[in-house]
């Protein structure tokens, strides 16, 4: 094809391939989705938890009278009770209501459960029928009784009595009551609960939710004087804001790695004209690696397209390297490509298989960087070779000199000897230093810095007697049944824990859910205590009390039929229980939500019941951190071996293998030693850092080992010049809040800055051939 055919080819297919981008590309913002893999069973009730769980979907709202105003309690009960009737209008909320009172699908729900008060009224009915079913204790129950239907809620508690005299259907709800009764207490009527539908890190439907509830409660506030004011806390708050810090590190990466590697370029080769196309090349390269994740993956996160704008300093590379030897010796941009093309390729490989380790390392988002980097590196040296030439053929190439470049390849050979006993020295001292290395084992340290939002969160999580997130007993078992017997046996130990002050309170799912075997006992115990003269007792009690004998006084024998769990989940109870009961192909997981507690003594306490243990996100986050580390050391000596064996089978010469490799893994080891000496704490980030150093620095020898050129001061000249714009791409993450970003910017500099400095000590002129 002709140089004519190719431009045109090239300038008549990139806008199809921009408008299929933009056609098929879904970009995800979920944090979670970036990093928290699903290879395990824990891993993925993680990912679930964060993504769906019901208490990731709550917000807490906080309604309170503006500072120097005179808004009083019952003022503010009133604007929270019309203000909960506005926000359940709102789409988007599946429920709201007030944190002092029950929702009502739940008094509904508990109605629904008097038919099977004779199996339900007790955790432990073996321990408890003695006490609960005491003739002498039957007076005080009647008026108990009678109380309760002359209350506010007499109402309600008619239509239970009427098939459950003895309210032992409502006995196991008390501790719902009494927490309502707790949360009143504490609170002066402004705090409300609203339950989201859409899934908590699905940020832009909450970020929609959150104006709309903002909107309401502007509207509501202007109509009372603007006297009140709202705070807001719960994880859909955390992950929008965490989204709109993203999508503000995406763009301003993308803008200054792209700028900075402008004028990088600019500044080497001082053509407006040269830079018009190798940008539409660097374009083109960038927009395939997207089309090809988005192809591959359902959706493309935006953290992949920010790192992924780092790749715009590595493949221009390539054809700088063209136009740095075209300019010095005078050849044509074809006869440039085709002299470094075995390099270009062994190159272009070195840093596919850097990126393809990065993909091994576990995180699900860097697996689509990898396929990214594959995609952009392959499509930009398709085009530095095809296509580049073509677009160059009539421009003026000039390449600028950078000084201090020749004058440091001449002090190397001069002072080879001194340098490298120096570099000798440093290298044993740096394996001292290396058992020093502080590891990172918490991964909170690397959460976006959000300090004045959490402690407004927990401001306003001082107004509620709640759970606390991300903390909570985990029951498994391979069907419903066991785990509901095993949960059973977990809150009668929480029970324990509660009265002796290792936790504060706890949601369990009884009664709401119980197993065949506990209704069981529970009926029999019912059944054992029911005899006539036990009825006949009761009758009297009613009688005294003033109640009706012939509407309350029989006491019916057990429903013939046992509460079936599944049948209860399918109704209100199962948003009751939304994100306590999951269900996999391995099993039934079961959650126990826990309020403030001591871990350990909580831990020690639930020692010893089957399929049953303390989870927590946080432990379970750090024990993923200690993953990804383990792994990306492995992935790091892999991507090394892999490496030298596509370097071996070009030069069939270990020797050379060894000093192509050697300057980017010593900077590696200074670099880690480095840390080390300094106290740093490393993450497995710093490590997939210095593994996308090694890949790029591995250029850096393959070029200064191959010099094509049969010039050392050209080849280094070319290395100079992708050194400066990997450090434009990469330096411009360093300017993201997101810590992801300014770790790699550090680990990627650094490495790059020293393998390029340590190519002309360590590889000699006369090994080059």
């Amino acid at each position: 094809m002709s140089f004519a055919w190719r431009k045109r080819w090239f300038l008549l297919s990139l806008p199809l391939l921009l408008a299929a981008t933009a056609w098929i590309i879904r970009v995800d913002t979920d944090l979670n989705a970036f990093f928290t893999a699903t290879d395990s069973e824990d891993a993925r009730l993680l990912s679930d938890l964060l993504q769906a769980g019901e208490l990731s979907r709550r917000y807490l709202l906080v309604v309170e009278a503006q500072p120097g105003t005179k808004a009083d309690a019952v003022s503010l009960g009133a604007f929270s009770a019309k203000l909960v009737s506005r926000l359940a209008e709102l789409e988007g909320v599946e429920r709201v209501w007030p944190a002092n009172e029950p929702p009502r699908e739940w008094l509904a729900a508990v109605r629904s459960y008097a038919p099977y008060h004779a199996r339900l009224f007790s955790l432990a009915p073996r321990t408890e029928a003695a006490a609960l079913f005491d003739a002498d204790g039957l007076a005080a129950r009647a008026e108990g009784l009678k109380q309760a239907l002359l209350s506010p809620q007499g109402g309600f508690v008619k239509a239970i009595a009427k098939q459950d005299p003895l309210l032992l259907s409502l006995r196991g709800f008390q501790g719902l009551q009494g927490r309502f009764e707790r949360q009143a207490a504490r609170d002066g009527g402004g705090a409300l609960v609203l339950q989201s539908r859409p899934a908590a890190l699905d940020s832009e439907a909450q970020e929609r939710l959150q104006a709309a509830i903002r909107a309401a409660f502007d509207q509501s506030n202007g109509a009372a004087g603007g006297v009140f004011r709202l705070s807001m806390a719960g994880v859909p708050v955390f992950s929008a804001a965490a989204h709109a810090e993203i999508g503000r590190d995406v763009t301003l990466v993308s803008t200054v790695s792209s700028l900075a590697v402008v004028l990088v370029f600019l500044l080497l080769f001082r053509s407006f004209s040269a830079l018009h196309w190798v940008m539409l090349v660097q374009i083109a390269a960038f927009v395939a690696g997207t089309l090809v994740i988005a192809l591959v993956f359902e959706h493309v996160h935006s953290l992949t397209l920010a790192l992924g704008a780092s790749l715009i300093g590595i493949c221009t590379d390539y054809p700088m390297h063209v136009m740095v030897h075209c300019a010095k010796h005078r050849n044509t941009p074809l006869a440039a490509a085709c002299l470094l093309w075995p390099s270009l390729a062994m190159g272009g490989l070195t840093t596919v298989v850097g990126y393809a380790a990065l993909g091994l390392t576990g995180f699900p988002g860097f697996e689509q960087i990898a396929v990214f980097a594959f995609a952009s590196i392959a499509a930009s040296l398709g085009l530095t070779r095809w296509v580049l030439p073509a677009l160059l053929a009539h421009s003026s190439i000039h390449a600028a000199h950078l000084p201090g470049i020749a004058a440091w390849v001449d002090f190397c050979a001069r002072r080879r000897k001194a340098l490298l006993a120096a570099f000798t020295a440093c290298v044993v001292l740096a394996g001292l230093a290396l058992p020093q290395l502080r590891w990172m084992d918490d991964l909170q340290k690397l959460a976006m810095d959000m300090g004045p939002m959490k402690r407004q969160d927990e401001a306003v999580r001082a107004h509620f007697s709640g759970i606390e997130p991300g903390r909570f007993v985990l029951v498994q078992a391979g069907d419903l049944e066991t785990a509901l017997i095993r949960s059973e046996a977990a809150e009668r130990r929480l029970q324990a824990l509660k009265q002796a002050g290792v936790v504060s309170e706890y949601h369990g799912l009884f009664p709401w859910l119980a197993s065949r075997q506990l209704q069981a006992e529970n009926a029999a115990a019912y059944e054992q205590a029911l005899v006539p003269a036990f009825q006949e007792a009761w009758r009297a009690a009613l009688g005294q009390a003033g109640l009706a004998v012939d509407k309350l006084g029989v006491l019916a024998p057990p429903a013939p039929e046992f509460l079936d769990p599944r049948a209860v989940l399918a109704g209100p109870v199962g948003q009751v229980l939304s994100g306590q009961v999951m269900e996999s192909e391995n099993g039934v997981a079961l959650a126990l939500w826990l309020g403030e507690h001591d871990p350990a003594k909580l831990a020690e306490g639930l020692a010893g019941l089957e399929g049953t243990r303390y989870f927590s996100q946080k432990d379970q986050l750090d024990r993923l951190a200690a993953q990804y580390r383990d792994r990306s050391l492995a992935m790091l000596a892999v991507g090394i071996a892999v490496m030298s064996l596509f370097i071996w089978l070009q030069q069939r010469d270990l020797r050379k293998v060894a000093l192509t490799l050697l300057p980017s893994v010593a900077s590696v080891l200074f670099i880690f030693a480095t840390w080390a000496l300094l106290g740093e704490e490393v993450s497995f980030l710093h490590v997939i850092g210095l593994l996308l150093s090694i890949s790029l620095c591995v250029d850096y020898g393959i070029f200064f080992m191959d010099n094509r050129g049969r010039d050392t001061d050209v080849t280094y000249h070319a290395i100079a010049s992708s050194t400066l714009t990997t450090l434009a791409s990469f330096g411009a993450m360093g300017l993201g809040k997101t810590p992801t970003l300014p770790i790699l910017a550090l680990s990627v500099s650094l490495g790059v800055t020293l393998g390029f400095l340590l190519c002309p000590l360590l590889i000699q002129q006369s090994d080059q051939s």
